[in-house]
């Protein structure tokens, strides 16, 4: 379930997931590349672990980009709120250039430190779901930065990028920015952790996904809708950031979000 955020925070904040489901055994689930970045709390008594990891149990986790896709084996109570935060949103919140985060999961209090417990404790006490909202949306509040807002420049490319579904051309999105390729570049990845192009290809195939989801047409009709070359040119790029073929998400069976899937 998505739930929007304070409109204060809108800028800050793309939207809350709550996922919620109970696990009789340990399963495998496929998260892949959204653009985003975000904070998970764990409020049940989930357990994670990432391949070649051990399981381990934590009140709430960081991620940052993915460039592809991450497998977690994921057992007990699924009772997950996620802060899903702008592609910017996480350099804004802690000035940690995005890079550093680029394809990492690990315990938030590893970068927040104690800061991370008042809010984490808050949710757990808190069994009202809108009351939990209402309590991150005040929490964030209070970290933004009101002196310095995100760089417009950052703003209008992700706009731009997302309105297009990925779709825009490099040169069309830098004539429309009147800016050159290297200092968009260079700004774009330290804020989000990849390039706009990286951006652009994770944009298009989430937004392929999102036709497969609703069965929306054939492959084939759906690669030509996201501008892919032909059908074959499709299949290799979702492959490339999902692991699986088109044909093979539109089928899975349990979907606990667009980018979230169980095996």
């Amino acid at each position: 379930m998505q739930i929007k955020p304070a409109s204060h925070i809108a800028h800050i904040v793309r939207h809350y997931l709550v996922l919620n489901g109970a696990l009789p055994r340990a399963a495998w689930f496929r998260l892949f590349a959204d653009g985003n970045t975000g904070l998970v709390f764990n409020t049940g008594n989930a357990s994670l672990r990432q391949p070649g990891g051990r399981e381990t149990q934590q009140r709430s986790w960081l991620y940052g980009q993915l460039s592809g896709y991450r497998d977690l084996d994921i057992s007990g109570d699924l009772h997950w709120i996620i802060v899903v935060l702008q592609p910017y949103g996480a350099f804004h919140l802690w000035r940690m250039p995005a890079t550093e985060l680029t394809d990492r999961l690990f315990p938030a209090q590893e970068l927040l430190g104690s800061s991370i417990d008042e809010i984490s404790a808050a949710l757990l006490s808190t069994p009202d779901l809108n009351n939990c909202i209402n309590k991150l949306n005040a929490w964030i509040s209070s970290l933004i930065d009101k002196k310095n807002a995100p760089e417009p420049l950052l703003q209008q490319a992700v706009q731009l990028i997302n309105s297009a579904e990925g779709s825009m051309p490099v040169h069309a999105l830098l004539k429309e920015l009147k800016v050159n390729e290297r200092m968009l570049e260079r700004k774009f990845k330290q804020a989000t952790g990849i390039s706009p192009k990286q951006y652009s290809g994770i944009v298009r195939v989430n937004a392929s996904a999102k036709k497969l989801q609703h069965k929306s047409g054939s492959l084939t009709a759906v690669a030509y809708d996201h501008d892919y070359f032909d059908q074959a040119h499709f299949i290799k790029d979702f492959r490339k950031y999902t692991g699986i073929t088109p044909w093979q998400y539109q089928h899975s069976v349990d979907q606990l979000a667009l980018n979230f899937i169980k095996f």
